[in-house]
């Protein structure tokens, strides 16, 4: 009886030191999530996940993300970075990150000049960050907004913004930047207050689909 107590016990003691071990594999690979947009495959943090589909990814439509400017880390990062010190700072410097296979339409690079050109009136204003503000004419479909283009041509970068002059303009309405990148549709939303960082926003959100498409070991260093 006391050599079965004794045997019995010494296969628990095996079990626990095994599950440690593997108890913390299992953590890790629950922190990092594995997604495909068609044939594009995904490695990404889950800290970056905006919502729950995201966080379990698999084979999916679209991902959602949440990320920090000017670094694009993960939210969960926002009260250490030392630019953002305030609530409202952390606020504004909230970049949504929307991933999309391509739709039919046109490159979004040609939307300035193939869709939004019509609408728009004459006139051409100094924008921030050298930016040009064009205003759409009223009555058009997106006569409550203004557009932002980096000259010449907004190729490079342009955003859809509210327009600060309408009354109908909902408060803390965000601008809208779309760019195409290997099959893959990449919808910004961001506070107008960043129009003056574009530059940074651009080449950041960029590196950062560099980023969680180059497999597990990039997508680790950027946590």
């Amino acid at each position: 009886m006391r050599l079965l107590l004794s045997l019995l016990a010494l296969l628990a003691l095996v079990a626990a030191a095994a599950y440690v071990p593997f108890r913390g594999r299992y953590d890790a690979a629950v922190d990092q999530v594995e997604a495909d947009i068609a044939q594009t495959h995904f490695s990404f943090p889950a800290d970056y996940a905006r919502d729950e589909s995201t966080a379990v990814g698999g084979f999916t439509d679209r991902l959602a993300f949440v990320v920090v400017f000017p670094e694009f880390s993960p939210k969960a990062n926002a009260g250490k970075s030392k630019e953002l010190k305030t609530f409202s700072d952390r606020a504004k410097n909230k970049v949504f990150i929307t991933v999309s296979a391509k739709d039919e339409s046109a490159d979004p690079a040609d939307r300035p000049m193939r869709l939004y050109a019509r609408f728009l009136q004459g006139e051409a204003i100094a924008g921030p960050g050298g930016l040009v503000m064009r205003r759409f004419e009223q009555g058009s479909p997106y006569d409550l907004e203004q557009l932002y283009i980096a000259p010449p041509d907004g190729r490079d970068f342009f955003a859809r913004c509210p327009n600060a002059q309408s009354k109908e303009a909902a408060p803390g309405e965000s601008c809208l930047f779309i760019f195409r990148v290997d099959g893959l549709d990449v919808e910004l939303r961001f506070a107008p207050a960043l129009l003056e960082k574009w530059e940074t926003l651009n080449e950041g959100a960029r590196n950062f689909m560099t980023r969680i498409r180059s497999g597990k070991k990039n997508a680790d260093a950027a946590r």
